[in-house]
């Protein structure tokens, strides 16, 4: 079972990360998806989004964060922090209140 650890982005740099479990090809396209938006709602939205990564053991790190840009190999963040895209778990995001 995973341990889930909210963390800020400032202390990535500081976190071991690993390899997310992701096997199937449909897991790693919908993860790309997923970044691709939130790419978008970090840009023109200025929102900010859960993004969880793959830490040592059985922890997951969770970062709410605003993603700036991404290619293939990466996930960019403010003031240049980049993390490697095969350790992002999964990427969440806000819903809106119907009230």
């Amino acid at each position: 079972m995973e341990k889930i650890i909210s963390i800020q982005r400032e202390e990535l740099s500081q976190r071991t990360l690993g390899k997310a479990p992701l096997l199937a090809e449909e897991d790693r396209h919908a993860r790309w998806k997923s970044l691709h938006k939130a790419t978008f709602v970090g840009n023109l939205r200025e929102e900010k989004v859960l993004i969880f990564l793959q830490g040592e053991a059985e922890a997951v790190y969770r970062v709410e964060t605003t993603l700036w840009a991404c290619t293939p190999e990466w996930a960019v963040f403010k003031d240049g922090l980049r993390i490697p895209v095969d350790a992002i778990v999964r990427v969440e995001f806000y819903q809106a209140s119907e009230e």
